[in-house]
């Protein structure tokens, strides 16, 4: 547990005298990391590229976001773009101070907001342990650059003006503890006061977490409609389970392509035009798709869920448009098909490119004429249904292919959605593990389960190919092997030595592959202690990086400087001055 405050005995440093000392080294090796290239109009901090802009400028843009989409919006559109700047830093921050304590390694956000001009940062209360997710931190604003913005353009009021500031705060936290940790300005500026000073504990010890969530969610949720009873869900091919894997689940997620994702789900919903989700296999098509039929017109009927490729061919045109007795042998009596029970409601297809070409005449009928015939039935059926299908194959690839019929195609390609990978939504990446977490320690009995460090840098790096199903899969896997109290460490999360090395000698996790790989590395002494060991002065230090990124790089100046952080122009030096070729 560590406890930091204001209030001091008289022979140890205060929180703010640690946060300084822990500034200086650090720092530094940020700064090492900054470069400007005026020839270029470029300017790189920690290999991402900056941009000086004039806060007048993001003063008056403050001002025309509230014009354009009102006080609340606003705020929202600048809390999430904050949110994902935050949770970007925080995988730098888990990596420049791995083998420091847990306040040295959280610095490094507050140090990074000061490097950046944002806002001067003044540590008075941290408190967090890790073990069993306890988080509460006070911090004093000085100079807040966005809140003197705010101040300029919008004046003295009774909300505060920090709103990007405080979603990175929000961000660069939830992201380093792996759960979801809401600050919230108290006091500010923008409200009159001396200087400005915000909170953070997690969402759920808020007393209205809902009302600090929402700034980091899209911006139609406060838009949907009240549905008077839960919908049904049928899945076909799989058992029944409220709390399935991705499909009952509530929407989790803050990151720019979540939040893009939902606007559109909005956008729709309350048409009545065919959707397709488009994206790879876990990424949650599913979930939206629920959310999407929340929403619509339609959320007192039923969605009806069907998996397609669950069904062998033969039969999915019978489990879609229902049977007539006696149409095959076995029919003995008439059966109502999924388009029957989702009258007045929404069909969900899951996998619709594995549809037979048969199957995908009879939808395309009932898509243009609304009407469809039973498996050996001569009746029209009448039926009103929406349609939201989803795929993880390349679409257009199977019509050129004529593996799926292009008439049918474009019908359903009106308005498609594309979800974007979880590796492409790294915001998103702590509040997942934490809700899988806390759902799993539920529904396995256990107590006190919280992730190590290493994990979640684990988590930060692993590109999850599975996206999130393989996440769930993981921390589901984690959280039975761990004990009660226990923090779930790698370890964890792989199995027995017999399925991490099959008989062909390859692994067949790529977790496990990454975890494998990770553990290999050697590990290495603090740098800072292995340099001044070598004796080797900073321009040597400099020149062996130098000569190792263009070994790597295969002599391309250019990659070789955006390797270690250096501009074209200072490899270019230091290799005139080696006399490399």
């Amino acid at each position: 547990m560590v406890r930091a405050a204001k209030n001091q005995g008289p022979d140890r440093p205060s929180l703010a005298d640690r946060f300084r000392q822990a500034s200086d080294p650090s720092l530094a090796d940020l700064l090492e990391t900054f470069h400007f290239d005026p020839d270029k109009a470029e300017i790189f901090l920690n290999g991402q590229r900056m941009v000086l802009t004039d806060n007048a400028g993001l003063a008056i843009m403050r001002r025309e976001l509230i014009s354009a989409l009102g006080y609340d919006r606003a705020r929202g559109v600048m809390s999430r773009i904050g949110y994902s700047i935050g949770s970007g830093d925080a995988a730098l921050a888990l990596e420049l101070r791995k083998d420091g304590t847990l306040f040295e390694g959280f610095t490094v956000g507050p140090q990074l907001h000061s490097l950046k001009g944002s806002v001067k940062v003044v540590p008075k209360v941290f408190e967090a342990d890790r073990k069993t997710g306890y988080f509460y931190s006070e911090y004093e604003w000085h100079n807040s650059a966005e809140c003197h913005a705010h101040l300029k353009e919008i004046g003295i009021g009774p909300h505060p003006g920090g709103w990007q500031q405080v979603g990175y705060a929000s961000g660069y936290s939830s992201a380093f503890f792996g759960r979801p940790i809401i600050f919230r300005e108290l006091s500010c500026v923008a409200m009159g006061h001396k200087h400005c000073f915000l909170v953070g504990k997690p969402a759920e010890d808020w007393d209205d977490p809902d009302g600090e969530l929402r700034w980091f969610r899209a911006e139609g949720y406060p838009d949907r409609p009240a549905s008077r009873r839960k919908p049904a869900a049928v899945a076909v091919g799989a058992p029944d389970r409220d709390d399935g894997p991705l499909g009952a689940r509530p929407m989790v997620g803050a990151s720019p392509g979540f939040n893009v994702t939902l606007h559109l789900v909005d956008k729709v919903a309350r048409s009545e035009a065919p959707v397709l989700f488009l994206g790879e296999s876990g990424v949650g098509k599913e979930v939206f798709a629920r959310e999407l039929h929340r929403r619509s017109r339609r959320a007192d009927r039923d969605l009806v869920a069907v998996n397609c490729a669950a069904i062998p061919d033969t039969l999915i045109e019978a489990e879609l448009f229902g049977v007539e007795k006696g149409a095959y042998t076995g029919a003995d009596a008439s059966r109502a098909g999924r388009f029957e029970r989702a009258d007045g409601g929404s069909l969900f297809l899951d996998e619709i490119g594995t549809l037979s070409l048969a199957a995908q005449g009879k939808l395309l009928r009932v898509l243009q004429e609304g009407e469809y015939e039973r498996v050996g039935g001569t009746r029209s059926i009448r039926c009103d249904v929406r349609l939201i299908a989803a795929t993880n194959a390349k679409m257009r690839a199977d019509v050129e292919a004529g593996r799926f019929r292009a008439d049918l195609f474009y019908r359903l390609n009106t308005f498609p959605i594309w979800i974007p990978p979880l590796r492409d939504r790294r915001a998103d990446i702590p509040l997942l593990a934490n809700f899988f977490l806390r759902k799993f320690t539920a529904r396995h009995h256990k107590r006190d389960i919280s992730f190590d460090d290493r994990v979640i840098r684990l988590f930060h790096d692993y590109h999850w190919p599975g996206n999130i199903r393989e996440m769930e899969n993981t921390i589901e896997r984690g959280v039975i092997l761990a004990s009660d109290g226990e923090m779930i460490g790698v370890h964890h999360l792989m199995m027995s030595g017999d399925a991490l090395q099959p008989e062909d000698g390859m692994s067949h996790d790529p977790l496990a592959d990454f975890i494998i790989e990770t553990a290999k590395r050697p590990q290495r002494p603090p740098i800072g202690a292995a340099l001044l060991e070598s004796g080797l002065s900073h321009d040597e230090v400099v020149d062996h990086m130098v000569r190792s990124a263009l070994d790597q790089c295969g002599g391309n100046q250019v990659e070789a400087g955006r390797l270690i952080g250096m501009s074209r122009n200072q490899i270019a030096y230091r290799v005139k001055k080696l006399g490399l070729r």
